[in-house]
């Protein structure tokens, strides 16, 4: 199975929602706080991966949702 992450605009939800339906398709909206963790996890596997993530960009990016670093 694949997944595939799509960017409707806001009126066009409802369609493309309705579109899944009824082809059978799984679908799912995702909040504002999945796409970050989204972007984190990615972070990670990066540095995970290359051992060049910058700790300053981790840093600057929970100082940006609130995290005290």
């Amino acid at each position: 199975m694949k997944t595939i992450i799509v960017d409707v605009p806001d009126n066009e939800e409802e369609f493309f929602l309705s579109l899944f339906k009824k082809n059978k398709l799984k679908s799912r909206v995702l909040t504002e706080e999945d796409r970050e963790e989204f972007a984190i996890a990615k972070w990670i596997n990066e540095g995970i991966q290359s051992e060049n993530v910058p700790i300053e960009k981790v840093y600057e990016h929970f100082r940006k949702h609130g995290v005290n670093c």
